[in-house]
């Protein structure tokens, strides 16, 4: 962990200390070993890693979908006020409280399957990959301002 903290380039901070909260949660398999610090950033790279990849309907489909009811905390605790706001209109699109447990959350989506959802989550898409908060930056201020939360 020491040498992250010697990081100077942002994103390589950012990078190093994901993949270091990767390796120390078993790549989400024990969040119990997450400071409340740690669990917000975690979450926070967790939804940008999957929407880069897959758009939120690959996020609230795979295992990163467990954590769908925190991203608008996560997101204000960081100060992404603009990127919680997005998380909560894809959170809306479903009209109902979304489950914790995967295989409930994905019988729900099948369920919901329909060209409206996937309109609203697309919209949601779009306006995440505009990125108006600078997430590199904001995530290095958190973490900065919460160091001794991180080990």
């Amino acid at each position: 962990m020491e040498h992250i903290w010697n990081l100077t380039d942002t994103n390589d901070f950012v990078i190093a200390l994901t993949e270091h909260l990767n390796e120390k949660t078993q790549y989400g398999e024990d969040m119990s070993v997450l400071s409340d610090a740690e669990r917000i950033f975690y979450i926070t790279q967790t939804l940008e890693m999957e929407v880069n990849n897959g758009g939120f309907s690959q996020f609230f489909y795979n295992s990163s979908g467990d954590f769908s009811n925190e991203l608008v905390g996560a997101f204000t605790a960081i100060g992404a006020n603009k990127t919680a706001a997005i998380c909560q209109k894809a959170i809306d699109a479903f009209g109902r409280d979304i489950p914790v447990d995967r295989d409930a959350r994905q019988e729900m989506l099948d369920e919901l399957e329909s060209d409206e959802l996937d309109e609203v989550l697309e919209k949601c898409d779009d306006a995440f990959f505009a990125y108006e908060d600078d997430l590199n930056e904001l995530n290095y201020n958190f973490v900065m301002k919460n160091k001794e939360q991180f080990s």
